[in-house]
């Protein structure tokens, strides 16, 4: 880590979108995740970390993110992860996006639970009457909402 304690370090995650919202086991499931700096970064702090999505609690996506002393207050990220739900079971499945950073100031805000669940059907199988496949999405941190 830099020569800091990184007490101003502050990452928000604040939108994210799943697409589609009603599949089929095996088809790939799309997630943007945005998330912003919304610190200030001294003494050329940095540190890496994960970018996750979960499903149900459980890791389905990820990539390595490192948050350093370039950043200006509310840079922007966004990454598209793909879930290849291939051999995952049919049901509901809760998405969260999640950027933790160790030593945040506001840790609460480093995750975003998506409102609506996802719903896989089984391979193969109509959908049910009244469903189509497809459908986005969308949640956004209503903090940031309100600006």
């Amino acid at each position: 880590m830099g020569d800091s304690d990184g007490a101003h370090a502050d990452l928000v995650v604040r939108k994210v979108t799943v697409t589609p919202i009603r599949a089929r086991s095996g088809d790939p499931i799309r997630i943007e995740v945005v998330w912003m700096h919304w610190g200030e970064l001294i003494n050329n702090y940095y540190e890496s970390t994960s970018a996750n999505v979960l499903a149900n609690g459980k890791v389905v996506a990820s990539m390595l993110f490192s948050y350093e002393f370039g950043a200006s207050l509310g840079d922007e990220y966004r990454h598209t992860f793909i879930w290849d739900t291939k051999g995952v079971a049919p049901g509901e499945y809760r998405i969260r996006a999640e950027v933790p950073l160790r030593l945040d100031t506001t840790p609460y805000d480093n995750f975003l639970d998506v409102k609506e669940p996802l719903v896989l059907f089984p391979a193969g199988a109509a959908f049910p009457a009244g469903e189509e496949q497809g459908g986005s999405a969308v949640t956004e941190n209503s903090y940031w909402k309100k600006l």
